[in-house]
């Protein structure tokens, strides 16, 4: 709290602080006094947790925004028993972050359609005129990068990342319609509703893995590498967006003499490695004293 309270002079925090607000007692005035010394004061004044007959307020939202005007309420989902709380804040400025776009060539069917028929008229004077490789090697590759550039236009695109690119309009209507049966077997006693409750989450599960399944199959077939498009795939889906570590040894010692030259050290690694199974062959043969030696020992 007091890194926090230095860092910045208004701040929120919020979770599940496992204290009934709901009912007056000593660990609630306890919070409510180490709080108060950092000018936070607790915002939910509405259930968080509403079971059939029962509530609580266990999950809270503190700040120290007096300055600034706010609201809160509750969001009803199916995912917790707790609902979840978002505030608002109002009159408040934050830097909009401005939008990112990257630049990518148009290529369909039509500029392809293009490059090939721009290709096909083109003379290639100034390579077949040649005689010298190298200019003709340069020609060729001038020519057809300019019809490439000309076929296959840059365009601006704007940076998004679809997260869930699977996830479908009926799967987003069956997500309402799961809210709805929640709160149905939530506030009620009938049995009926929760066997259905659970019978349609059950349901729900199948289609999404279902559609998961055929969203990065589909994905999959589109490339000729499919090893690395799965390990692509894998890897955002786990979020594992890792630089793979590239430390090098700064220096070795190469024939008790210390190296800093990376073409030294390659070299180095690669003569010991391709020499290992021979070095191995003349350590053997000099502990070998009878040719049908029996102990397995003696050729460690």
């Amino acid at each position: 709290m007091n890194e926090i309270n230095n860092i910045s002079n208004e701040f929120i925090i919020y979770g599940d602080f496992n204290i009934d607000y709901i009912k007056d007692s000593s660990r609630k005035n306890s919070l409510d006094s180490i709080l108060a010394s950092f000018n936070l004061f607790a915002t939910v004044k509405f259930p968080t947790r509403i079971f059939k007959d029962t509530s609580t307020q266990i999950d809270n939202i503190y700040a120290n925004i007096h300055k600034f005007d706010f609201s809160e309420y509750p969001v009803i989902n199916d995912l917790s028993d707790h609902d979840a709380q978002i505030i608002t804040v109002t009159d408040i400025s934050i830097s909009t972050p401005k939008q990112t776009f990257s630049l990518t060539r148009k290529i369909d069917s039509n500029t392809i359609k293009n490059f090939v028929y721009l290709l096909s008229c083109e003379n290639w004077k100034n390579v077949f005129m040649e005689e010298d490789v190298n200019i003709i090697y340069n020609n060729f590759i001038n020519t057809y990068i300019r019809i490439f550039y000309t076929s296959f236009p840059l365009v601006k695109i704007k940076n998004s990342q679809n997260l869930k690119p699977w996830l479908t309009k009926g799967i987003k209507i069956s997500f309402l319609n799961k809210r709805r049966l929640y709160l149905k077997y939530r506030n009620s006693n009938n049995p009926t509703f929760k066997t259905h409750y659970k019978r349609y989450c059950q349901i729900l599960s199948k289609v999404i893995t279902t559609a998961k399944r055929l969203h990065y199959n589909k994905l999959i077939s589109q490339f000729d590498n499919k090893h690395k498009t799965t390990w692509d795939i894998i890897k955002t889906i786990t979020n594992n967006t890792k630089t793979p570590h590239t430390n090098i040894p700064i220096h070795i010692n190469i024939n008790e003499t210390p190296s800093t030259n990376p073409m030294d050290i390659a070299n180095a690694f690669n003569a010991y490695f391709t020499s290992v199974t021979d070095n191995l062959l003349i350590k053997n043969s000099s502990k070998i004293e009878i040719v049908n030696n029996n102990d397995p020992m003696t050729y460690l």
